[in-house]
Order: structure tokens, then sequence, then C-alpha cells
């Protein structure tokens, strides 16, 4: 099972739980994969990030030219 933890009152709740056996408020649908979505715009952000970097500051090759 996979403990998450509850943004009301910071107890750990499980992913099948529809509320929290702390404080009783319900659970928004899907909490449980909603840290791996966050997760995935962070990662997919990140790499676009990366890739418009990598191209608007190449490397300078001058060093190796002018050999």
């Amino acid at each position: 099972m996979n403990h998450l933890t509850c943004k009301n009152c910071g107890q750990q709740v499980n992913a099948d739980d529809e509320t929290c056996a702390s404080c009783g408020i319900p659970l928004p649908p899907n909490h449980a994969h909603q840290k791996q979505t966050n997760f995935i715009y962070w990662f997919i952000g990140i790499v676009i990030f990366c890739v418009f970097m990598m191209f608007w500051l190449p490397p300078d090759w001058s060093p190796f030219l002018n050999r």
C-alpha cells in the first residue's frame, strides 16, 4: 500500500482511503496518483528547459578550432 499525507492535518492516509482517518475530511479523487502526475509535469518541464538551454547557449568550440 502506498502511504500519503493528508493536506489538512498532515497525518498519513492510504491510497485506498476516501476520507482521512484522523480528521475525517474527504480526500480528492485519485489522490494517490497526484504526486506521480506532478512529478511527470516537473520532469517534462525540466527536460524542455534543458533542451532550450542547449540550443540557446551552444558550447564555445573556438579553443579547439585554433589548433
